[in-house]
């Protein structure tokens, strides 16, 4: 009878060690598939607003200041960005860089929280010489619509980071204003283009 009570405590205790070590497993396995994906799946953003207003266009000269906000997913900061860090941005013409801001601070992100980013820059007796003046000025003068490129960094918090996460953003379409006051100010017109990271 002991014999046969034994046996059956050592057949319990085998099956409830397959039971821990099934769960470990699966735990593991789970585990390891949801850092797979955050790895992968780094949230996009959405360039909320971005302004452009012109100063002085000729030939061959371009002053000018830009405005831009970016809106940050609940699920970026903290994970995958600082709380508190820089943001710079780019902004391009026809894949040639126009403007670089000066780093900005952020701070005091809140975490699950979507969040707005601002930023601005000048553009200061840039020279566009070229085919790509001729094309700006026909953007600004004639057509009344401007098409740039934006790319951000900002400070980044995972782990064994480059300590820098780098977005690049859709083409933005920007329509100057028809009133002649502000005629050389244009904001962005229609869909407001998606960032993601790079």
């Amino acid at each position: 009878m002991a014999q046969k009570e034994q046996i059956t405590s050592e057949k319990v205790g085998s099956v409830v060690l397959y039971v821990i070590l099934a769960a470990v497993l699966i735990f593991l396995y789970v585990f390891t598939i949801e850092e797979s994906n955050r790895k992968i799946r780094v949230p996009a953003t959405e360039l909320a607003s971005m302004d452009f207003t012109v100063h002085n266009i000729t030939e061959t000269r371009l002053s000018a200041n830009w405005d831009l906000s970016i809106r940050i997913p609940g699920d970026l900061p903290g994970y995958y960005i600082c709380l508190q860090g820089d943001v710079q941005a780019s902004l391009l013409y026809k894949n040639v860089t126009l403007a670089i801001s000066t780093p900005q601070k952020y701070n005091d992100l809140k975490y699950y929280n979507p969040q707005i980013l601002k930023l601005s820059a000048n553009v200061t007796e840039e020279d566009i010489c070229g085919l790509i003046g001729k094309d700006i000025i026909n953007d600004v003068k004639e057509r009344k619509e401007v098409k740039f490129g934006l790319q951000f960094s900002l400070t980044d918090c995972r782990k064994k980071s480059t300590g820098v996460m780098s977005y690049a953003c859709n083409e933005a379409t920007l329509r100057f204003e028809p009133d002649s006051e502000s005629e050389m100010k244009a904001t962005v017109f229609g869909k407001h283009p998606t960032c993601t990271s790079f």
